[in-house]
Order: structure tokens, then C-alpha cells, then sequence
């Protein structure tokens, strides 16, 4: 049976991960404004390298989240 304490850690890592991706989509919106030509290879480049595969990880977290057997219900305390 998975423990109550395995989903809630596996949901801290998504959540982690999606303020990542937002961190990481601001960068490369900046960098893609500032239209110099290093600063739209390097957006470029975070969105192909990192944001995309980052983008992935996630899913697949949350896909095996969902899949976990559910959780008991508590018992009722005596």
C-alpha cells in the first residue's frame, strides 16, 4: 500500500517543478522582449533544453500520482 506520506512528497516535487516552469517562463519571455540576438538563441535555447523536458517530467509525475491506489479512509478514532 503507498503510504499517505509518498503522494504528499511526490506532490511537493510537481508543485516545486511548476514554480520552476514559471520562473523559467519569465526568463524566457524577458530574454525573447530584449530582441538582442544571444538573448533570443539563449530563450531559445532554455525553452528547447529545459522548459520543454521540464514540461514532460511533470506530466509524468502527475500521471503516476494518479495512479497510485487510493488512500484508506481514516479510521474513526474509539
Amino acid at each position: 500500500m503507498v503510504d499517505q506520506r509518498v503522494r504528499s512528497e511526490l506532490r511537493e516535487v510537481v508543485g516545486r517543478l511548476q514554480q520552476m516552469q514559471s520562473v523559467l517562463a519569465v526568463a524566457i519571455t524577458s530574454l525573447r522582449e530584449q530582441s538582442a540576438d544571444i538573448d533570443l538563441d539563449v530563450a531559445n535555447l532554455l525553452q528547447l533544453a529545459v522548459a520543454d523536458g521540464l514540461h514532460v517530467q511533470v506530466d509524468k509525475l502527475q500521471a503516476v500520482i494518479r495512479r497510485l491506489p487510493p488512500t484508506p479512509a481514516s479510521k474513526p478514532r474509539r
